[in-house]
């Protein structure tokens, strides 16, 4: 090697003390940088969880509130979403009627004549990590009168739930069944005309 190169790669190298503070740095931009991509990460995995929540709320809300204009027009509930307009598929949820039941009769008064009916409507996540919906509306007879009053109601499951409980109905609040959370209000009542 010449000696001029020589002198210009000794020139080049860093002593030891300044290499230190500069890998340290270094290390700490790089580590920045990851930390902050892992963030964004972590926080689209959660609107995107927020937004799926939302639509399956929304869904079972439109659900309950056409399976009640369904009753006030036919007398009775829809048993299938094709009917009610609704898709069975979104891109996050698996949406479909559990039941349409008939007229039922409450524990306290099993002798008299069946005293409402109902219909629930679930909705599954297709993600594991997802929630589980469950909306129901109770329709029923006020002693005495003839006018018939509806009770929603959407309860919300922390987990993917396969064998979801259908809510209760004790003849004057829904009851949210389980590992569930009641999300709309208990006193959701709408009165309509007797079928």
């Amino acid at each position: 090697m010449p000696a001029d190169a020589v002198k210009l790669s000794n020139k080049s190298r860093l002593p030891a003390s300044s290499l230190l503070p500069r890998i340290a740095i270094y290390s700490v931009f790089v580590a920045g940088t990851i930390a902050s991509f892992y963030d964004f990460k972590l926080n689209s995995i959660a609107l995107s969880k927020a937004t799926e929540s939302s639509e399956a709320k929304q869904q079972i809300a439109l659900i309950n509130k056409l399976q009640q204009a369904d009753y006030t027009e036919q007398g009775r509930f829809s048993d299938s979403l094709e009917k009610l307009g609704v898709a069975k598929q979104s891109n996050n949820y698996h949406y479909e009627i559990l039941s349409s039941t008939g007229p039922v009769q409450t524990l306290q008064n099993q002798r008299e004549t069946a005293q409402f009916e109902s219909t629930i409507a679930i909705a599954r996540s297709h993600n594991s990590y997802g929630k589980s919906y469950i909306g129901a509306v109770f329709t029923f007879k006020e002693d005495g009168r003839n006018i018939v009053k509806t009770l929603t109601a959407i309860c919300e499951s922390d987990r993917n739930e396969v064998n979801l409980i259908p809510p209760t109905f004790d003849g004057s609040e829904i009851h949210c069944p389980p590992r569930t959370t009641m999300l709309s209000d208990k006193n959701n009542f709408d009165n309509l005309r007797s079928p």
